[in-house]
């Protein structure tokens, strides 16, 4: 269980950063860290200056939301004057399938409407500046080759564990003529058919937040309408609601 959970966990951190590789550009992870972002936004009295920000996905990401701090000294009303850190609406009210580039948008937003001032009393900390474009480049193609690593390696568990299942509900086989491969595996999938149920739900709780991630991304590539956005958004809430309800039990 704990494999399977640190393969999705690899793989929604591969999906965010192929986002921010896309959607943000001016941000790039620091020493190769995908977890650790950091890039320039325009500031200053009337925008004309650039800051640097930094973003720490957590390790609970999606559940916990991203955070976002300041580097360059400034005076802002929505940042703290000591950590740096930067007071967003999109991360006290954090959705699971809300994006780490989102947090970025938000930023840009905040900075938009009112514009951070440079505080002279400060000294700015020594930071890693992002590499050059070439490098980046080199890094998205790795960057996408290891998502597709990761989807297949998520695919083939997914179908090994079915067809496992299919074997053990129908008798054909048993503990003793797995590997240890399929020893583990077979510990995804206990006997005991209320911890199945408890499985069962919370494989699809994680399928359905996939789905959810997916329809944020097909709408704001406009592959989607917002009525159908809406619809299957009501749709995939509903569903995360009863199956929420339905795991209390097992609590």
């Amino acid at each position: 269980m704990a494999q399977a959970v640190r393969s999705q966990q690899e793989l929604a951190i591969a999906r965010e950063a192929q986002l921010m590789y896309r959607r943000a550009p001016t941000f790039t992870p620091v020493e190769s860290n995908l977890r650790r972002w950091r890039g320039k936004i325009k500031g200053g009295p009337r925008g004309k200056q650039e800051v640097l920000v930094e973003i720490i996905v957590p390790p609970n990401f999606p559940a916990q939301p991203p955070v976002a701090r300041m580097l360059t000294p400034t005076k802002h009303p929505r940042v703290d004057s000591e950590s740096g850190a930067i007071h967003l609406r999109i991360v006290t009210q954090w959705q699971p399938h809300y994006h780490v580039y989102q947090v970025v948008n938000s930023i840009k937003g905040l900075f938009a409407r009112e514009p951070p001032v440079p505080d002279a009393t400060r000294e700015a900390p020594e930071v890693t500046m992002p590499p050059k474009e070439e490098v980046l480049q080199q890094r998205y193609q790795q960057l996408e080759r290891d998502l597709s690593r990761l989807t297949k390696k998520v695919q083939d568990r997914d179908e090994r564990i079915a067809r496992m299942a299919a074997q053990i509900d129908t008798g054909s086989i048993t503990t003793g003529e797995l590997t240890d491969e399929d020893e583990m595996d077979a510990l995804i999938l206990p006997a005991d058919t209320k911890e199945r149920e408890k499985l069962e739900l919370e494989s699809e709780k994680l399928a359905i937040s996939d789905l959810l991630q997916n329809l944020e991304q097909k709408f704001d590539s406009a592959e989607i309408t917002s009525t159908e956005y809406t619809k299957l958004y009501k749709r995939y809430k509903k569903r995360l609601y009863q199956i929420d309800k339905a795991l209390e039990k097992y609590q």
